[in-house]
C-alpha cells in the first residue's frame, strides 16, 4: 500500500513582517491615489456614494496601523534577544564575582583554619599601620604560639593535631570579637592577631582573655610537659606608628616577647618595654 509522505507546514517567521509590509505598500499607494486629480489614469474610482475624503482617511489609518503593527513585528523580536542577552549577562557577572571571591578566599586565607593568611597579614598591616599614622593612634599585634606542638604531633598524630590548631582557632576568634582585629596564621603553629587602635594595656587584657577561654575549653595534652592541657605562649608589642619606623618593627617587637614568653617557661603572655635588637637567639623547641 503506498503511504503519501506527510509534510509538515512551515512558517517562515519573516512572513508576517512582509505581509505588513506589503498592506502598507498598498495602503500608501491606494491613500496617494486617492490624492491624486480625476484625470489621472492610476487613480481610482471610488464607490458610488462613498466620499473620497472619508477612503482617503481610511486608508491613512490603515497604513498607520499596519506601521505600527510590522514596527512590533519586527522589534520585539529584538527586544525580547536584548533583555535575554542582560539576562544571560547579569547571569554570567554573578558567576564571574563569585568565582572572584572563591579566588580571593583561596589567596588569602588559610586553607585548615579558615583565618587570614600570612600574604594578607602583611598586607593589612601595611594599611592599618598608614592609618595609625594619620590617625596618632597605637597598633598592638599578639604573637601567639602553642607551646610544644611538635610533642602534641608526636604523641597524638598530624590529624588530632590539625584539629588541635583549629580549637586554638576558634579561641582566638572567640577573643578577639571587634570588627576591627585581624587574626592570621603566621607559619605552622604560630598565629597573630592585629589590633588597631590598642594601646599596650588593651593587647594585654586581650592576651589574658584567651589564656581565659583556652583553659576552659581544656583541649587534652597529657604528655605536655606544662600541664595536662594545650597552653600557649603570647608576646606583645604596641607602638605608635611613624613615616620613618618599618611596620615590621611591630612584628620584630611582638617575636622578642613570644621568645621571653618561651624562655621563662610557655603557658604566659611577655611584652618588651622598648624595642631592641637581638643579636643572638637561642633556639627553643
Amino acid at each position: 500500500m503506498h503511504i503519501k509522505p506527510k509534510y509538515s507546514l512551515y512558517i517562515s517567521p519573516n512572513l508576517l513582517p512582509c505581509l505588513l509590509a506589503g498592506t502598507i505598500i498598498i495602503a500608501a499607494i491606494l491613500a496617494i491615489n486617492s490624492l491624486l486629480p480625476q484625470q489621472t489614469l492610476v487613480r481610482t474610482t471610488f464607490p458610488t456614494g462613498m466620499a473620497p475624503g472619508a477612503i482617503h482617511t481610511g486608508l491613512i489609518l490603515v497604513s498607520f496601523l499596519g506601521g505600527v503593527a510590522l514596527t512590533s513585528a519586527l522589534f520585539l523580536p529584538l527586544l525580547r534577544d536584548a533583555r535575554a542577552r542582560e539576562t544571560q549577562l547579569v547571569e554570567s557577572q554573578a558567576v564571574l564575582e563569585a568565582l572572584n571571591n572563591e579566588l580571593h578566599q583561596q589567596a588569602t586565607r588559610d586553607g585548615l583554619l579558615g583565618i587570614a593568611n600570612r600574604r594578607e597579614f602583611e598586607r593589612v598591616l601595611k594599611l592599618e599601620w598608614g592609618r595609625s599614622v594619620r590617625e596618632h593612634q597605637p597598633l598592638s599585634l599578639l604573637m601567639i604560639d602553642v607551646d610544644h606542638f611538635k610533642i602534641f604531633n608526636d604523641t597524638y598524630g598530624h590529624l588530632q593535631g590539625d584539629r588541635c590548631l583549629q580549637e586554638v582557632t576558634a579561641v582566638l576568634n572567640q577573643a578577639s570579637n571587634r570588627p576591627g582585629d585581624l587574626l592570621a596564621r603566621y607559619g605552622g603553629e604560630e598565629m597573630v592577631i592585629l589590633v588597631p587602635r590598642t594601646d599596650l594595656e588593651g593587647a594585654k587584657a586581650l592576651a589574658q582573655r584567651i589564656q581565659a577561654l583556652l583553659a576552659e575549653r581544656g583541649i587534652a595534652f597529657h604528655a605536655s610537659p606544662v600541664g595536662n592541657e594545650v597552653t600557649v605562649s603570647i608576646g606583645v608589642s604596641t607602638v605608635m606608628p611613624t613615616r620613618h619606623l618599618d611596620p615590621h618593627a611591630l612584628i620584630q617587637q611582638a617575636d622578642e616577647g613570644l621568645y621571653t614568653a618561651k624562655a621563662n617557661g610557655r603557658n604566659q603572655t611577655c611584652t618588651v618595654p622598648q624595642m631592641r635588637l637581638l643579636t643572638q637567639r637561642e633556639a627553643i623547641g
